[in-house]
């Protein structure tokens, strides 16, 4: 009898640790707390706006919750439509530690006046998972104070906060809609395999950082590539634990990547549905393709929902339709892999500025990690039929793609590579000038390469260009090879 009790112990063992560690919450189907709304009409009024220190208390009982330093519009709207961006801290941090540099990043691009920006404090040192009521008691307060759009919310953390937000994006799939990770460590894979694809992942860490060693992140990648989520990294040669929140290039290419994502699963609002089931109807549908306020409002909703009406456009009998339409999905690629393939379709217009608006959103889709847009782009750039404004553009395209990536991962953009790599050999001198100049920062003497070169005087520096693309993007390790200086 007593060894039946033990077995039943044991059994109900890893049940009651999750019961203590929730304090017997209920949980959500990623293994997340649910949180039961709280009423803040109470809560003092007017929403306070700006550069806003303070702290979270419960609306009744005025207990305490958390610490926050929060940036909002001066003009809060009157329709949800804000994003929301919450940072989180690393060991011995605090709640300036991330949201400065974030809210900084935000209004250098001009959207300070899109996002609340908040950043908050763990109840000690570092983040854990009794944090996690808290974190969801302030979400609750903001969505219930500020105009807040549910399919715009994004977490960023930087070293143990890094952790923390992919514990929590995690846990609370179904409200997160992208995860930011500076300097993380690696992430459980099974946690990976609850519901790929709902949410996104932009990862970025230093090659020399000594707290968190880089392999964390180089896991990471291959973990989120293994379960098929879409992904970006950006590994930083000869970058710390810290001083890689100093790339101020990378800081912005994250935002607007935050900028044009939506959650793929939530909702729209009522009146989002209406705007959109306009489209059904043909001759509706083009009156507003003839209206840039429109336009303006797809790019609003974004996500997969307005995708299709994205879709609907990259078909229309109007080239000045389908142009918009590829102008649009440089903002915003919408419903990602099958925006991309239209995308894809409409480089190859018959009409020219439909291609050219194509181009320069490929563009934006390699820099994120879209294969089918790098690969679109080395197509057009090496075919020799192609117009010599498609060649050039493609190029550019390419060499735009492969800037950041240069900054020390090569694995997830050897398709850029490789086509930049073929155009050091072409016979048009300004392609081979396009496709060199991001090149020649990886290698300090340009492997004795220059495009003025003959074809004959070409041939040995192509060779070892060539050399130099195999060993930078070999597969297999997850490890990223560094620039030769």
């Amino acid at each position: 009898m007593a060894r039946v009790l033990l077995l039943i112990i044991a059994l109900m063992a890893p049940t009651m640790a999750l019961h203590a560690a929730t304090g017997n919450g209920t949980l959500n189907e990623f293994g997340g707390l649910i949180e039961p709304p709280l009423d803040w009409s109470d809560y003092p009024k007017p929403a306070k706006t700006g550069k806003v220190e303070d702290e979270l208390k419960l609306p009744k009982t005025k207990a305490f919750i958390m610490k926050y330093l929060m940036f909002t519009p001066d003009k809060l709207p009157e329709r949800r439509e804000l994003g929301l961006i919450l940072c989180f801290h690393g060991m011995n941090g605090n709640e300036t530690h991330v949201v400065n540099w974030v809210h900084e990043t935000v209004a250098h691009l001009g959207l300070a006046g899109n996002y609340v920006v908040i950043g908050l404090k763990s109840k000690g040192a570092g983040w854990a998972d009794d944090d996690e009521s808290e974190v969801l008691k302030t979400y609750d307060w903001l969505l219930a104070t500020y105009p807040i759009d549910k399919r715009r919310v994004f977490i960023v953390g930087h070293s143990n906060g890094s952790w923390w937000v992919t514990r929590f994006g995690a846990k609370h799939l179904d409200i997160i809609s992208g995860i930011v990770r500076y300097a993380g460590p690696g992430l459980d894979p099974v946690a990976l395999k609850e519901a790929p694809n709902v949410t996104e992942y932009y990862m970025v860490h230093g090659d020399q950082d000594d707290a968190n060693a880089v392999d964390g992140s180089r896991t990471a990648r291959l973990h989120l590539l293994q379960a098929h989520y879409h992904y970006v990294y950006r590994e930083l040669s000869g970058k710390g634990h810290v001083n890689i929140v100093d790339n101020l290039d990378v800081r912005a290419d994250m935002v607007r990547w935050i900028d044009s994502l939506r959650h793929k699963q939530l909702p729209l609002q009522a009146d989002e549905e209406k705007f959109l089931r306009q489209y059904s109807l043909a001759k509706k549908a083009t009156e507003l393709f003839a209206r840039s306020e429109c336009w303006n409002e797809l790019l609003r909703i974004g996500g997969p929902q307005a995708g299709t009406v994205i879709s609907l456009a990259m078909r229309s009998d109007s080239s000045a339709v389908r142009e918009l339409a590829a102008i649009a999905c440089s903002k915003c690629l919408f419903s990602g892999d099958e925006t991309v393939d239209g995308l894809v379709r409409l480089a190859d217009d018959k009409h020219a500025n439909v291609r050219a608006a194509a181009l320069k959103a490929l563009t934006v889709a390699a820099d994120w990690r879209y294969a089918a847009a790098q690969l679109e782009l080395g197509r057009i750039a090496t075919k020799k039929k192609a117009t010599a404004e498609d060649r050039a553009l493609a190029a550019s395209g390419l060499a735009t793609a492969a800037a950041l990536p240069l900054l020390g991962n090569f694995h997830d953009d050897s398709v850029t590579f490789q086509a930049l790599v073929a155009l050091l050999d072409d016979e048009e001198p300004s392609l081979r000038a396009i496709a060199f100049a991001p090149l020649a920062v990886a290698v300090k003497d340009g492997l004795g390469y220059d495009p003025a070169l003959g074809a004959s005087d070409r041939k040995g520096p192509v060779a070892k260009w060539r050399e130099w693309f195999i060993e930078h993007t070999m597969p297999g390790d997850g490890k990223s090879h560094t620039a030769t200086k």
